[in-house]
């Protein structure tokens, strides 16, 4: 789930490289998808050889930056709204070693709202890894990795999903889509049917479903999958159970001492579509729940979709009321000394698994990927 135009991806799979995966007209999904990645992953190697990010990261570098991944995890091909959303579990292990290799420190969020706070922080370079909404593999890969090499991590919690009690739709819209040559189902009064005959096909019917669900209200949601759930014998909550979190797991991590734990919303819901109530709830209710499941208060929160088409003033500002110490968006910057003015707006640098075991960890780090991003869109 992503950016202001519903990025059709599931969770929010920001454009790492810069540059949106969009599908232009009169062309298949998966032709478009295959050709830019390739395109973009040959950029990012051709930015790295020339040097740009050398020089670019003495003045966009900052101190250091706030990580996002979603899933460890090696998709399936078939599994079309994780691809982004995925970084392999060796390609993760690289990552981390390269960090610690290049003597990064590595901070809770806490401790990255203390650093802000200090007018005299201490000197070198420092990293937050965060994960969002809750995937089973955060504890059987990125945990066990993090713990192993002895580092701190931050997980952002759908409460829904981990509870049990709102779904992980993408993963059933893909299992509905795949088992079928065709996807028939009602949106706003209209039956529509999409073909899903062929792979293109499958990956064109769920980027065209899950773009309408990403903008949904949670009850049309909840609403779409029943439906979907009764006419193709899909159980999408015994899916979402499977691939979540559970509160043993969560226990365990919380009691390493490694593990920072955050709210995301109860339904990952897009919180600027919402009444002014309904979008308090989300973000009170998920604060409670996460401290329900730990035992200890939650003082960090993730904007869903976290674009500023998501997310506003109104949000930060219960957020602010409830007392969060910090909130994250899906802005693509490094951290600054100025971002102390803006703890509950905070940046992130999201790590697309497309772009995996390419050269995308020093572009972001040093600033060169969210600079030329900005450059395009001025």
């Amino acid at each position: 789930m992503g950016g202001s135009d519903a990025d059709p991806h599931y969770g929010e799979a920001e454009e790492a490289s810069g540059m949106a995966i969009r599908l232009s007209p009169g062309t298949t999904a998966e032709h478009t998808i295959d050709i830019k990645v390739e395109l973009y992953r040959s950029v990012l190697w051709s930015l790295a050889a020339s040097g740009l990010a050398r020089a670019m990261g003495r003045h966009n570098a900052g101190q250091g930056g706030i990580l996002s991944f979603h899933r460890i995890y090696r998709p399936k091909p078939q599994e079309f709204g994780f691809q982004a959303l995925s970084v392999a579990p060796d390609s993760f292990r690289r990552v981390v070693q390269t960090l610690i290799d290049r003597d990064y420190c590595f901070l809770t969020m806490s401790a990255l709202a203390e650093r802000l706070r200090n007018p005299e922080p201490p000197p070198g370079k420092f990293v937050c890894l965060t994960f969002d909404d809750g995937f089973v593999d955060n504890y059987s890969e990125a945990f066990a990795i993090c713990r192993e090499l002895g580092v701190p991590m931050a997980v952002y919690l759908v409460s829904g999903f981990v509870r049990r009690e709102f779904p992980m739709w993408g993963i059933g819209l893909e299992e509905a889509i795949v088992a079928n040559d065709a996807l028939e189902f009602t949106w706003e009064g209209k039956e529509l049917k999409l073909d899903a005959r062929t792979m293109s096909r499958k990956r064109q019917a769920y980027l065209t479903v899950a773009s309408l669900l990403v903008l949904a209200q949670p009850r049309n949601i909840e609403r779409l999958c029943a439906e979907l759930g009764a006419r193709y014998g899909i159980d999408f909550m015994a899916l979402s159970d499977r691939n979540a979190l559970t509160p043993a797991m969560i226990r365990e991590m919380h009691a390493s001492g490694l593990v920072e734990f955050g709210a995301h919303s109860v339904r990952h819901a897009y919180l600027s579509r919402l009444e002014d109530s309904e979008a308090r709830w989300e973000i009170t209710q998920s604060k409670r729940d996460c401290e329900t499941l730990i035992g200890a208060e939650i003082r960090h929160f993730a904007y869903p979709y976290g674009d500023s088409g998501s997310v506003g003033t109104r949000e930060a500002a219960i957020c602010r009321e409830l007392g969060f110490l910090t909130a994250v968006t899906t802005e693509s910057n490094t951290i600054f000394p100025s971002d102390r003015d803006r703890l509950l707006n905070l940046p992130r640098l999201t790590y697309n698994g497309y772009f995996q075991n390419t050269p995308l960890l020093d572009l972001l780090l040093s600033g060169t990927l969210p600079r030329l991003r900005r450059g395009l869109r001025g």
